[in-house]
């Protein structure tokens, strides 16, 4: 498939969103409070709902690269094929992250430096399951990212990897007669899930929350070149799918199974040629969106560094103080991140792959991946 550069862009924003929120949080523990309409901040200020769009967005773009792979049977060749692309477009970077976290917290100690959350939250016996990929799964780990915050999402992403070619096999038949059927029956089981349980990061609830997500979108996928997906690519139909988005954020304090809900139908006008599509593959928001997962794994450790760079105390002096502090951290963590993402995730990925480090033609949406 050609690069869907919208769904791209789509990503970029949701890991910028979640940078931001973050910072801002971390913010205000460090005595700056940042006051923000109710409104603003639902809208465009909460960091877990994008989190529920990466999950939908990780299925959704899977699905339309890889559904005919395993519709009617999952090889061994297929299914490690797949494994392999996969965990080489996320483990890479993710290894890198917590090498470099432990080796900062390994030099805390040693120099005795004090950190604001103190240092007896890195545990060494949870580090097999960081390294595993398992620690949010509850019954071989269960740590919400204390090594690296984001990396529960990632985590949880691995347990989808290993389950989608499964799913597929299971759905693939009845999504190309009936996509209705699977969108409802995927729908009804992830609205089922939320009720049984508030989503959470680790365990049953982070279990829950991203595979049931995951099987929206791929069952999303299935509306891919049909009348209805038309529809939405259309001007109307992709300005409403916005919108509905936009309004659950808006009616919504707190994320849930409704916002990837809701998600998903933008997720199929992103795939055609209208105003919103255009407005998420500009080449800035793009960029992003090549960069995310490393803003996304990458921005807890790199707005720490920045923080000791930027005063916090200097940017409560005024308000140019504050913006261009404010703008010297953003500029901080994009640049690492623009780093990792050149020096670290690319060739890592090329690598575990198995292929010469050269520019690639990219598919969908990169692969998807949060």
């Amino acid at each position: 498939m050609k690069e869907i550069r919208a769904l791209t862009g789509l990503r970029g924003v949701a890991a910028l969103v979640v940078f931001l929120v973050h910072t801002r949080d971390t913010l205000e523990t460090r005595g700056l409070p940042i006051e923000i309409n109710t409104l603003v901040e639902r809208l465009f200020l909460m960091s877990g709902r994008q989190v529920d769009i990466f999950f939908v967005l990780s299925g959704f773009v899977l699905a339309l690269i890889y559904r005919d792979w395993f519709s009617n049977s999952v090889t061994k060749a297929a299914y490690g094929t797949f494994l392999k692309r996969r965990f080489a477009r996320i483990y890479p970077l993710h290894a890198f992250m917590l090498l470099l976290v432990i080796s900062l917290v390994a030099a805390a100690h040693v120099l005795h430096a004090q950190t604001m959350h103190g240092l007896d939250r890195f545990t060494i016996s949870s580090l097999p399951a960081y390294f595993t990929l398992t620690q949010g799964w509850g019954f071989l780990g269960d740590d919400n990212g204390q090594w690296n915050p984001p990396s529960w999402s990632v985590s949880i992403e691995a347990l989808a990897y290993l389950l989608f070619p499964f799913f597929i096999l299971l759905t693939g038949r009845v999504a190309k007669l009936h996509p209705l059927a699977v969108f409802l029956a995927a729908a009804c089981c992830g609205f089922l899930l939320n009720a049984l349980t508030p989503w959470g990061l680790t365990g049953f609830a982070g279990i829950a929350r991203g595979l049931s997500e995951f099987a929206l979108g791929c069952a999303t996928a299935a509306f891919y070149g049909t009348p209805l997906a038309a529809w939405l690519q259309g001007r109307l139909g992709s300005a409403l799918a916005l919108g509905g988005l936009l309004v659950c954020y808006a009616l919504t304090p707190d994320t849930g199974f409704v916002v990837g809900f809701f998600a998903a139908p933008l997720l199929l006008a992103l795939c055609g040629k209208n105003l919103v599509e255009k407005l998420f593959s500009n080449a800035p928001i793009f960029f992003l969106g090549e960069i995310s997962y490393s803003i996304y794994l990458g921005h807890f450790l790199f707005s720490t560094v920045s923080f000791r760079i930027v005063s916090v105390p200097w940017m409560q002096t005024g308000n140019w103080q504050f913006i261009c502090g404010a703008l010297g951290i953003i500029a901080f963590v994009l640049a690492a991140s623009t780093a990792t993402y050149y020096g670290i995730e690319r060739p890592g990925r090329d690598l575990l792959r198995g292929r010469k480090i050269v520019p690639q033609p990219a598919t969908a949406a990169a692969e998807g991946g949060v």
